[in-house]
């Protein structure tokens, strides 16, 4: 069972090689926008406490909204107690200076925009006010952030980067590179295996790291096909669902090829008379919609309309929906394995 899911306590933790306790280790999120309350989420509910910093209050109380609305919707699915949530929540301390939670700090997570100038002074900060110890993830989704923090914070620096909804999904994609030792690497992928989820290790960085590369290389391809007229929105979608989403579940991208056999995926992909979908960087499909307003979820409709509901009840259905099917797959997400 993923241990997000059921929020239990480790019972030791080891990082930059200091051995501590759950309800020892200081954890700073630094950011309570889209991810950052989820990822102090995971944390409180495995016995941590966080300090939750944003820059100003209105963005702040959002965020600790955001917090407890998650627990509320855990409890609705059946996987925590009022009790837990409870506990849960008070582990994490709202903050909106963060000098002092930086000052004490054993692990920072920085979770901020990704603009490169931003990121550039948060790892300043963190290089002067947070202990020689402290170790720095980064979650950006794309960028090259070792370029950006200063030499100071090399060694302790790592990308972990988690996927929305970051309380519910259990991925993290970790990127480190010298001087960073292999036995922070290390640390960092144990804990988070403690923490309940499935780290990925990348040999090296690369802009966008994988999922986001994936999702591009399949996006090309869905766009070119509805702008051609091959199918609607809505049948892709269900396509989708009922196919290539399960199979992927069970057997990955790679193992799916050896179950498909290795010679007929090499000539499959060698059939001339299918032509990938050139690069295009503003695909109608968006480019129109865009224009027009139609953001997706946020302005209410996107490809498909969302009259009639708010933002925050359309993410609740969806994380519901999220929780529900990550509890039904349990297996799979405790033992991410080839068959």
């Amino acid at each position: 069972m993923n241990g997000a899911t059921h929020g239990k306590a480790t019972d030791g933790l080891s990082l930059a090689g200091r051995s501590v306790l759950p309800a020892q280790m200081r954890v700073v999120v630094l950011g309570a926008g889209v991810m950052g309350p989820g990822i102090a989420l995971v944390f409180a509910e495995h016995g941590m406490p966080v300090d939750l910093c944003e820059v100003s209050q209105p963005a702040l109380d959002a965020g600790m909204a955001a917090l407890a609305d998650a627990l509320l919707l855990k409890q609705e699915a059946g996987l925590c107690t009022p009790e837990s949530a409870a506990r849960a929540i008070a582990r994490v301390t709202p903050r909106l200076e963060a000098g002092e939670a930086l000052g004490r700090a054993d692990l920072v997570i920085e979770a901020v925009p990704e603009n490169r100038e931003i990121k550039r002074g948060v790892f300043e900060r963190i290089a002067d006010e947070a202990p020689p110890h402290a170790v720095v993830w980064s979650n950006t989704s794309t960028l090259d952030v070792f370029g950006l923090a200063p030499a100071a914070l090399a060694p302790r620096l790592l990308v972990a980067h988690w996927f929305a909804p970051p309380h519910i999904l259990p991925l993290v994609e970790v990127v480190c590179q010298p001087p960073v030792p292999e036995s922070l690497r290390d640390e960092t992928l144990a804990l988070l295996r403690a923490l309940g989820k499935a780290p990925v290790l990348l040999d090296k960085f690369v802009p966008g790291f994988v999922i986001n590369r994936l999702l591009r290389a399949l996006g090309r391809e869905a766009f070119a096909m509805i702008e051609d007229g091959v199918i609607s929105i809505a049948a892709l979608d269900v396509a989708v669902r009922t196919s290539l989403a399960p199979r992927m579940q069970v057997l990955g991208l790679m193992q799916r090829y050896d179950y498909t056999g290795l010679h007929l995926s090499l000539r499959n992909l060698g059939d001339p008379d299918i032509v990938d979908a050139p690069v295009n960087r503003s695909p109608a499909p968006l480019r129109e919609r865009v224009a027009r307003g139609e953001l997706g979820v946020t302005s209410g409709k996107g490809f498909y309309d969302y009259a009639g509901r708010t933002p925050l009840q359309l993410q609740r259905e969806r994380d519901l929906r999220l929780w529900r099917a990550m509890h039904g797959l349990a297996e799979l997400v405790s033992d991410p394995h080839p068959i």
